[in-house]
């Protein structure tokens, strides 16, 4: 096991994850999660991923968010302490925003949904934030299904701005949106769609 770099200096307890500092060896995981078709479609990262994202993700992105250089706080996911690497959630302060992602094998066994409550509570609890806001593009079924166990409510879809990238230039796609409150319902909540 790999030293951690700069991130949380005591890991955050979930009921099944644990959220700790990124590592170098988390590396290979990271570009083999952030290399599946899922990810080219839903994902804010560049593509074709590469070796070389990664090693920037872990060297540079992440520890410069908690040393202050941007508003990106990003935590490791894993099942136990020593163990690799199971995805990656972060907070982006500005918007009050979580973004999350899993490792093909980690996935469907409720590792992300137990680690995105553990994040938004320790956001509730430490950062003293009075919503979490997230957001998915149509087509992320799974994504959906986490952020509603993790106790999100829904606020409904809308076009995005046009983009240029992979999706062509001037490109809009469908975004779900979501938030959770602490302590309430929030005002404009509307039922779900369907999950199935």
């Amino acid at each position: 096991m790999s030293a951690p770099l700069a991130g949380p200096s005591l890991p955050v307890l979930g009921g099944k994850v644990l959220l700790t500092a990124l590592r170098e060896d988390d590396v290979d995981r990271i570009v083999e999660a952030c290399s599946t078709d899922d990810a080219e479609r839903f994902l804010d990262t560049p593509w074709p991923y590469r070796r070389a994202d990664a090693e920037s993700f872990v060297r540079e992105f992440a520890p410069a968010g908690w040393r202050g250089e941007h508003d990106e706080r990003t935590w490791a996911i894993r099942e136990s302490l020593r163990g690799p690497i199971a995805g990656v959630v972060g907070l982006r302060g500005e918007r009050a925003e979580v973004g999350y992602w899993l490792h093909p094998d980690a996935q469907g066994r409720g590792l992300m949904a137990d680690a995105l409550r553990t994040l938004v509570g320790h956001a509730e609890g430490c950062l003293t934030w009075p919503e979490v806001h997230w957001r998915c593009f149509d087509g992320n079924v799974a994504s959906m299904r986490v952020a509603k166990a993790a106790g999100f409510s829904y606020l409904g879809a809308h076009e995005t701005e046009p983009t240029v990238g992979r999706g062509g230039a001037g490109a809009r796609r469908l975004e779900h949106h979501a938030v959770r409150v602490a302590g309430g319902m929030p005002a404009g909540a509307r039922p779900w769609p369907p999950l199935d």
